[in-house]
């Protein structure tokens, strides 16, 4: 009785593995639009000296016209030499950049944020991170959408850049966060983006003003925005899989902790229930799981759940398969068989970690404790 049960649930996950995977397949598609708009980029930054060259290489091969896409660089108090590998590129530069410092006693990624958005002369906003690498035509595909009068947010597709076995396994292990969020916005529900990919309209942030009430949590700058837009403009939110962003992955298990925690800690920070539940939910899944497992392994009961697990392990692979293909990556069986034998865990610590401590990020420390409203 117990085993049929763990079953059923372990059969209804895959089941909705396998829905999520046919609706990215038939995800819609936005590639023209009948103007290119005025677009700004802004992008925050600190102390990120070793990633500003190739983000300003890559940022001079987009392919827009020169008088319609303006680039804001925003200093989050960096204490590295960024001053003068800007200045570098700025006469050769194609298009324009501006760089804006923030001012003492003002920090943050969404302060910065907000500064960037006070200086766009743009109606359409894109914001990414210092250690991005965009496609020549990712500002087209992002505006695109906004051709169409009522959206009013567009997220896009991210993929970490694999560079040996270990940033493999967090590339397969970041793409189903990706696939999710699409998969929710298509069903009406959108419960998450990612900052690194993510356009908007400077008027709706402007009017909503995402960060009034949550500015003490240093991340989060993509969800709150999001949960602002979908209270107000609910069919106003788009994926534009086409769109990918490649970022770096961690560079060692303590900055994939740093990372993970820190991103734990912003979903324990949310106020909404639409996005509080179906984390809650998954992590009680592998909690299920894990038991499940156990469980069937004292009684020898195992061969009965075998068939749900294989089901399981099929749907993830055809799910992440999926997505990595969308942005021109491999899928690695060795990557993946190794999150087959450890996420579940790191599921649980993580969610569990989200509660207690602190964090570090851009060498600062945070507390987990810090609350939205707060």
């Amino acid at each position: 009785m117990i085993l049929s049960f763990f079953s059923l649930v372990i059969l209804i996950y895959g089941l909705a593995l396998l829905i999520a995977s046919k609706i990215w397949r038939k995800l819609p598609e936005i590639s023209e639009s009948g103007e290119n708009k005025s677009v700004s980029i802004i992008i925050p930054f600190r102390n990120e000296e070793e990633n500003l060259t190739e983000l300003l290489k890559s940022l001079a091969l987009l392919e827009y016209p020169k008088e319609q896409l303006e680039i804001i660089l925003v200093n989050d108090h960096s204490e590295d030499d960024f001053n003068q590998i800007i200045q570098s590129f700025e006469s050769n530069f194609p298009y324009k950049i501006t760089l804006l410092s923030l001012p003492e006693g003002i920090y943050g990624k969404k302060m910065a944020i907000i500064a960037g958005v006070g200086k766009s002369n743009s109606e359409i906003i894109l914001t990414s991170d210092a250690d991005c690498i965009f496609p020549q035509n990712w500002v087209q595909k992002m505006q695109a959408p906004f051709e169409i009068n009522h959206i009013q947010l567009v997220s896009g597709n991210v993929v970490f850049k694999a560079q040996n076995f270990l940033s493999r396994i967090f590339q397969m292990e970041f793409v189903p966060l990706i696939g999710v969020g699409a998969v929710s916005i298509e069903l009406g529900n959108p419960t998450m983006a990612n900052g690194a990919n993510l356009a908007f309209r400077k008027s709706t942030f402007e009017k909503l003003n995402p960060y009034a009430n949550n500015i003490a949590i240093p991340s989060g700058d993509d969800v709150f925005l999001l949960q602002k837009i979908k209270a107000k403009h609910a069919n106003g939110i788009f994926f534009q899989k086409e769109a990918v962003v490649e970022t770096k992955p961690p560079k060692d298990f303590a900055s994939f902790y740093q990372q993970r925690k820190r991103w734990a800690a912003k979903w324990r920070a949310t106020s909404s229930l639409s996005e509080t539940l179906p984390a809650l939910g998954i992590w009680s899944f592998h909690l299920l799981y894990i038991t499940a497992i156990i469980y069937s392994l004292i009684t020898a009961e195992y061969l009965i759940l075998l068939p749900v697990l294989l089901l399981k392990i099929i749907s993830e692979g055809i799910f992440i398969s999926l997505i990595l293909k969308s942005c021109h990556k491999a899928f690695n069986f060795g990557a993946f068989a190794i999150l087959q034998l450890f996420y579940s865990f790191y599921v649980l610590l993580f969610g569990l970690l989200a509660n207690f401590g602190n964090y570090s990020w851009k060498e600062r420390k945070y507390n987990t404790n810090e609350r939205a409203g707060n």
